[in-house]
């Protein structure tokens, strides 16, 4: 028996399980204690931290936290879109009443009250029309990896250290554009 070799073959307690993704995320997010995580799914807590230091890879950090970042920027942008239709669905509720009150002064023959009423009407639709208009555009947020600081940063080093082993470069851009990642032209030649 190969004991605790990460290649003995064995799959972990948490691959086997349905899920297997919350697990990962709540490891990582710290949404659970690890003992808490070990309490649940009825494992010991050595096990919990032997799969988060031995099968949680960096790159599954990087997306579990990339996805959580973008899940609250989406949360957040929906709560102030919701609120804005909340104002506009006030506006013209009040514009309803307002032309209730009209209908009613125009029925009972009270022709200052109907003016006055018309008044506040004209400036009720002044304030809907305002706010259609800046509501007309739902906000919207728009998360770009190029621009991140650390890819600009990682794009650097891999062009620093292609430059270093031109050797590197060919099987870089093949794997690159394997897994579908921006390759472009700069300073005319192949950039990272």
């Amino acid at each position: 028996m190969k004991g605790g070799n990460k290649n003995s073959g064995r799959r972990a307690v948490i691959d086997m399980r349905p899920d297997k993704q919350e697990i990962i995320k709540d490891i990582v997010l710290g949404r659970r204690t690890l003992t808490e995580i070990a309490k649940r799914i009825g494992v010991d807590l050595t096990t919990i931290q032997r799969y988060r230091d031995n099968k949680i890879t960096e790159e599954m950090r990087r997306a579990i936290m990339a996805e959580q970042r973008i899940r609250q920027v989406e949360a957040e942008t929906e709560i102030v879109n919701e609120d804005r239709m909340d104002v506009a669905n006030t506006y013209e509720a009040l514009a309803r009443r307002v032309e209730k009150l009209i209908t009613k002064a125009e029925q009972n023959e009270d022709d200052a009250f109907a003016l006055a009423a018309m008044e506040g009407l004209r400036k009720v639709l002044r304030d809907i029309a305002t706010m259609q208009g800046k509501l007309a555009t739902a906000l919207t947020v728009n998360v770009t990896l190029a621009e991140a600081k650390e890819w600009v940063t990682l794009r650097r080093i891999l062009q620093e250290v292609c430059d270093e082993v031109p050797a590197a470069r060919e099987p870089l851009l093949r794997r690159m554009r394997h897994h579908v990642l921006s390759v472009t032209k700069e300073d005319g030649g192949v950039g990272i």
